[in-house]
């Protein structure tokens, strides 16, 4: 499954990644694979919070937003937790 990276607006230091097929993530069951993977996982039902590097949020959609400035670590970060979901088939691509 392919994915994008996205600045998300011009005064907020982080990337933000949508998945291209429409999905529904079950948060119940991610939960468990991200701790398992060595995160600090926070449940708030509608989004995972993961602490970390940058922190990242996790959304029912499998979109992710982690706050960073360095892309390619967002990139990594990102490829990383899609790896662990199942959900990472392909690399990334930003959009023109």
């Amino acid at each position: 499954m392919t994915y994008y990276l996205l600045k998300p607006c011009k005064t907020s230091a982080g990337f933000t990644s949508t998945l291209k097929k429409r999905t529904k993530l079950n948060l119940k069951d991610a939960k468990p694979k991200l701790e398992a993977a060595g995160y600090k996982v926070t449940d708030v039902e509608v989004m995972l919070i993961l602490e970390g590097p940058g922190g990242m949020t996790v959304y029912e959609s499998g979109k992710i937003l982690l706050k960073t400035n360095d892309k390619d670590e967002a990139q990594h970060q990102i490829d990383s937790v899609y790896g662990i979901l199942g959900l990472s088939e392909e690399k990334a691509e930003t959009p023109a």
